[in-house]
C-alpha cells in the first residue's frame, strides 16, 4: 500500500465516523424537541450538531 491509499483508507473510516455521529446526534435532537427539553439542552445539541456537520463537509472536500 502507498501513501495516499493509507490515507484515502483513514479518510474514508473517519468520514464514516462522522456521519454516524451526526445521524445520531441528529436523533437524539429531534427527539429533544419533540420531548420539550430545556432551550440550553436542545442548544447544546444543536451546536454539536452543526460542528460535526462541519467537519464532515470539510473532510468530504479534502478526501474527494
Amino acid at each position: 500500500m502507498n501513501v495516499i491509499t493509507i490515507t484515502q483508507t483513514g479518510l474514508t473510516a473517519l468520514i464514516e465516523q462522522l456521519q454516524k455521529q451526526k445521524e445520531e446526534l441528529s436523533a437524539v435532537y429531534h427527539a429533544a424537541i419533540s420531548n420539550g427539553e430545556k432551550l440550553h439542552e436542545v442548544k447544546t445539541l444543536y451546536i454539536s450538531l452543526i460542528d460535526v456537520d462541519r467537519k464532515l463537509s470539510d473532510l468530504m472536500r479534502v478526501a474527494f
